[in-house]
């Protein structure tokens, strides 16, 4: 018997999540081992303990539960008596029955096209095995309410440099045409001696960076860059409270490209960058609704 997407639950910290696909991919790292006096072998050892990635995307439906993870993933939260620094605590997940307990945020994104529902991505890295918890049990989930997805319809777009305040010196951009919000992190295991399963994890850098497309060819680069800032915000279809979700990246223009083809506009694409992703901390908010989900869909 195949099952189909509609069998398989995905839960992110015990959150049911309405994903429009996901996969999910568990590895070793082996290498051959040789003798001295040998060119072919059949032995391989292990040089790290086992690695996998979940990679999904999902529709959003306002404030989304991993926008907490930019800021605060890496950042300590705590010291313990001893002295030690408390990083807060690792993503679990599970996929179809597959349960991983120490997963890590390693890229997310967010793609804004013209009257289109609003589709997030994300990555969450593990360094554990899978498990199984329980025998997989097939579910039937029913079709999401589309008028709770958020569309680039109801989304408005301002500028200016960096470190002004949006709702002070507010500037719309009526030309915006399309853009993708990035967020990436490098996360390492750290393994002692004997161990298969990693006691801690090193982060390194981390950045955020927004390339968007204008209709006009204007503007331009000096050789340091040129401090920038936009702002994307996504308005509910459902209610006029406030905004449902904001993406903000602040920091230097480090790209300008003009393309065109026959029987196409000239675009003209802007890349900011920034590596200052504490400047604008993110408090966790959940994205769960009342049904317990997070992004599209119900229970």
């Amino acid at each position: 018997m195949f099952y189909t997407a509609n069998n398989a639950k995905l839960k992110i910290d015990g959150n049911e999540i309405i994903a429009a696909n996901a996969s999910i991919s568990l590895s070793t790292s082996l290498q051959p081992k040789y003798d001295y006096d040998q060119r072919n072998t059949h032995t391989f050892v292990a040089n790290k303990g086992i690695g996998g990635t979940l990679s999904f995307s999902y529709y959003l439906t306002g404030e989304d539960y991993f926008k907490q993870f930019i800021s605060g993933q890496g950042e300590p939260v705590g010291v313990q008596a001893e002295g030690s620094v408390t990083y807060g605590d690792p993503i679990s997940g599970n996929f179809g029955g597959l349960n991983f307990e120490s997963g890590y945020l390693s890229s997310y994104s967010v793609n804004f096209s013209p009257n289109a529902p609003v589709i997030a991505n994300a990555t969450v890295s593990f360094f554990d095995d899978l498990s199984t918890h329980s025998d997989f049990t097939p579910t039937e989930t029913a079709a999401p309410d589309i008028d709770t997805v958020l569309n680039c319809r109801n989304a408005s777009v301002i500028t200016g440099n960096h470190g002004w305040s949006p709702e002070s010196q507010a500037e719309n951009i009526d030309n915006f045409i399309a853009g993708t919000y990035n967020y990436a992190i490098e996360v390492k295991p750290v393994y002692l001696m004997g161990e298969t399963k990693p006691s801690a994890v090193s982060y390194g850098v981390q950045s955020v960076n927004m390339n968007f497309e204008l209709d006009n060819p204007t503007g331009f680069l000096p050789f340091s860059g040129c401090d920038a800032m936009i702002v994307v915000r996504l308005k509910s279809r459902t209610t006029d409270i406030g905004d449902a979700e904001t993406f903000t990246c602040s920091g230097i223009i480090n790209q300008r490209s003009l393309a065109s083809a026959p029987n196409d506009y000239i675009k003209h694409t802007i890349n900011i960058t920034e590596n200052d992703v504490s400047e604008f901390n993110v408090e966790p908010k959940s994205a769960i609704a009342a049904d317990g989900n997070v992004g599209i869909g119900s229970s």
